[in-house]
């Protein structure tokens, strides 16, 4: 006989966890944040536009070119008027929120298969340099 986890119940506790997160006002907070950016068609292009910059000059970090003084300095200025605007600044601060969440329910349950029992609090803590989850540093 081959073993197989029982997805139906594995599905009705995630909706028990799906449900508590959108019950709470904080999770409607930052849904709503996402959903005013997501109509300011402005601050959408200009967040566009600002990754369109970071992705060019990654791909110029990633092989190894030097970037020039002026477009580090544009670079800045470009990311200042990005928490300058509120719509962005607020919906920057809801996807960190939220990849927060995701991360913490994938790290838990992937903790619970390596120790093969629930972890305890120290276990499970995000090893990070508390910056959101941006640099890679977990």
């Amino acid at each position: 006989m081959i073993a197989k986890i029982n997805t139906d119940a594995v599905l009705d506790q995630m909706k028990v966890l799906c449900t508590t997160l959108l019950e709470q006002e904080a999770y409607r907070e930052l849904r709503s944040s996402i959903d005013r950016f997501a109509a300011d068609s402005d601050a959408v292009k200009q967040y566009e536009r600002f990754l369109d910059k970071h992705h060019t000059l990654q791909h110029k970090e990633d092989n190894e070119l030097e970037w020039e003084h002026d477009e580090l300095e544009e670079y800045m200025k470009e990311e200042q008027a990005l928490y300058d605007n509120a719509s962005i600044r607020q919906f920057i601060h809801a996807q960190r929120e939220l990849s927060n969440v995701h991360t913490l329910v994938s790290e838990y349950l992937m903790k619970t298969i390596e120790l093969n029992r629930l972890p305890e609090p120290e276990e499970h803590q995000p090893k990070g340099c508390g910056c959101g989850g941006g640099c890679g540093n977990h």
